[in-house]
């Protein structure tokens, strides 16, 4: 066996710790996207629609193990053409949440 197929087996699973967003989270909400705190304030977060909720409570955990962008398969009976992969990042997810940037393809994406 070669050596690195030894440390390859040598190696051990390594274990992250991903929270639920609490409340606590929502005291600091920038004026710009920051990678691990809210896209949206307290008070905007409780009147959004359940899914984005759940979204929304997804990216919080996501982004505390550093994830900053998501890969979208868009099927092809979406659009009448082939598969369609796209790269989403949070930081375009805060431009739409919080109204600064509405691009057509990403709210075509968050409505799919």
């Amino acid at each position: 066996m070669a050596e690195h197929e030894k440390e390859a087996k040598k190696s051990e699973p390594t274990f992250v710790n991903i929270r639920p967003p609490s409340k606590d989270d929502y005291k600091y909400v920038p004026k710009k996207y920051e990678l691990g705190r809210p896209l949206l304030t307290w008070d905007k977060h409780k009147k959004v629609p359940s899914s984005v909720k759940r979204f929304h409570d997804w990216y919080m955990r996501a982004s505390s193990v550093s994830i900053d962008t998501i890969s979208v398969d868009i099927p092809a009976e979406a659009f009448n053409s082939d598969r369609i992969r796209a790269v989403v990042t949070f930081n375009d997810m805060w431009l739409m949440m919080n109204l600064r940037r509405l691009d057509v393809q990403l709210i075509t994406m968050f409505a799919l």
